[in-house]
């Protein structure tokens, strides 16, 4: 498998996972150092033989979607990590605030920063369901787009062979959500 998309603590998804896409057929190198000693091989990965009439461009096509959904998902996991320091930082603004004004001004501050990080709630509960707390939290909960896309790269990889245009079509469109 290729790299994992980025996560973030405690993050839960339901039917869905940010393990990276499997590597394609081809032919690859290891690089191995130890103590000061670098050695590299080349190894194969060949196409599974019990599944004819399925081409390596199909299987490259279905590699590259996977790879790009990776990446959305990256994206979208960045973004959430992005909003929770914004909101961790207005938090610690308006403490740091509140120990040199006095209260009319406090007020106003602590109203400005709290209709701020309600509007980056709700950006942050369009990219992740930030309610799950447990790994049964989706029953209650609906999943949102990170888990989506999530999941669409297990519909993608869930066989050998070339993507369905519904794939591409689902991708787009959470792709476009999420931009």
């Amino acid at each position: 498998r290729y790299a994992s998309a980025k996560d973030f603590p405690n993050m839960i998804l339901w039917a869905g996972s940010t393990r990276g896409p499997v590597a394609p057929p081809g032919t690859y190198q290891v690089r191995l150092t130890a103590a000061g000693d670098t050695g590299t091989q080349s190894f194969s990965i060949a196409r599974n033989p019990n599944t004819p009439g399925i081409s390596d461009a199909d299987l490259a096509e279905q590699f590259a979607l996977a790879l790009q959904i990776r990446d959305k998902v990256t994206q979208a996991n960045e973004a959430v990590v992005r909003i929770r320091s914004l909101k961790d930082q207005l938090a610690d603004r308006t403490k740091q605030w509140a120990a040199t004004q006095k209260d009319r001004k406090l007020s106003k501050a602590a109203m400005l920063g709290d209709a701020l990080t309600g509007k980056l709630t709700a950006i942050e509960g369009e990219i992740y369901q930030y309610r799950n707390r447990s790994s049964q939290d989706p029953l209650n909960y609906p999943i949102k787009l990170n888990n989506k896309l999530a999941a669409l790269q297990g519909v993608v990889e869930a066989g050998d062979g070339k993507p369905t245009a519904q794939s591409y079509t689902v991708f787009k469109e959470l792709s476009g959500r999420l931009d």
